[in-house]
């Protein structure tokens, strides 16, 4: 039996895809959901108690905390935890320090939106022992391709690195988007010649909010704010551009665009810049 705790905008089509694959699954959430095919749990001990394998997919460190020590009651001895939340390789730690020693531990978030998630075909990058990842494996292959990233903590790290990459590439985009409107360039013409560099897939990604507004929230910008904060902090952090994209998008979910799609970006970066092509 799984249980699967965490039905939001990513956790509904992981834990649909669990069902669909045959398996005996009981979900919980905080504001109670049903879940076709999974029976509902009234908190997190109920849920996981006679688990196998127990699945988190919940928005940060925090709530990943509040969520498993809930749980604790209710965890067996020989069950395997998977985390499955961008809450980096510390808060990993800190879980691993909250669970009793008979309890395994799989750090195991994943690269992809909503769509992936519905189709199977996530990237999932796991960290852990040898002997918990082998346990959770077939489990994981549900969601999409398994990159075994290390120990535990690995898969955390490998997705904040992974992470600071690309949100950061994106927010750059935005500003350059912005840059060659002050120049008195067109957006879609500058889009079209950086289809024809490194850069295409990601100025495809931006150009439907570029010609036709914001669309449906597949990465909310308000998560993307906080894997960057993950990604910049701590003693080992020297990610100066990465910290400016974090700075950015800080801005962006003060402005009230949390709960956007991350290519909000675009037109936030807009409103922020005054120049034209006539000023020094």
């Amino acid at each position: 039996m799984i249980a699967f705790l965490g039905l939001g905008r990513m956790g509904v089509p992981m834990a649909g895809r669990l069902v669909t694959a045959g398996h005996k699954v009981i979900v919980w959430n905080r504001t109670p959901r049903e879940m076709p095919g999974a029976e509902a749990a009234p908190s997190p001990a109920a849920a996981v108690a006679g688990a196998d394998i127990v699945i988190t997919m919940l928005s940060d460190p925090d709530a990943v905390s509040e969520v498993v020590r809930a749980a604790l009651p209710g965890l067996r001895p020989g069950s395997v935890l998977v985390e499955m939340s961008t809450i980096g390789p510390d808060a990993v730690r800190r879980l691993r320090g909250l669970l009793p020693e008979s309890v395994g531990l799989v750090d195991a978030p994943v690269l992809g939106s909503v769509g992936p998630a519905a189709e199977g075909t996530l990237a999932v990058l796991a960290g852990g022992r040898a002997e918990d990842l082998d346990r959770v494996s077939e489990v994981l292959r549900v969601f999409g391709a398994v990159h075994e990233a290390g120990g535990p903590g690995s898969g955390a790290a490998t997705k904040l690195a992974v992470m600071s990459a690309l949100v950061t590439a994106q927010a750059g985009l935005a500003e350059t988007l912005a840059y060659a409107d002050g120049l008195g360039v067109g957006r879609t013409a500058l889009l079209d010649v950086l289809g024809a560099t490194p850069l295409a897939g990601l100025a495809e990604r931006l150009r439907p909010v570029v010609e036709s507004g914001p669309f449906e929230t597949r990465y909310a910008l308000g998560l993307a704010a906080k894997d960057l904060r993950l990604a910049t902090e701590g003693p080992g952090s020297h990610q100066t551009v990465t910290a400016a994209a974090r700075d950015l998008l800080a801005g962006a979910v003060a402005a009230g665009l949390a709960g956007h799609d991350l290519t909000a970006v675009v037109p936030f970066a807009a409103s922020r810049t005054t120049r034209t092509p006539t000023e020094s």
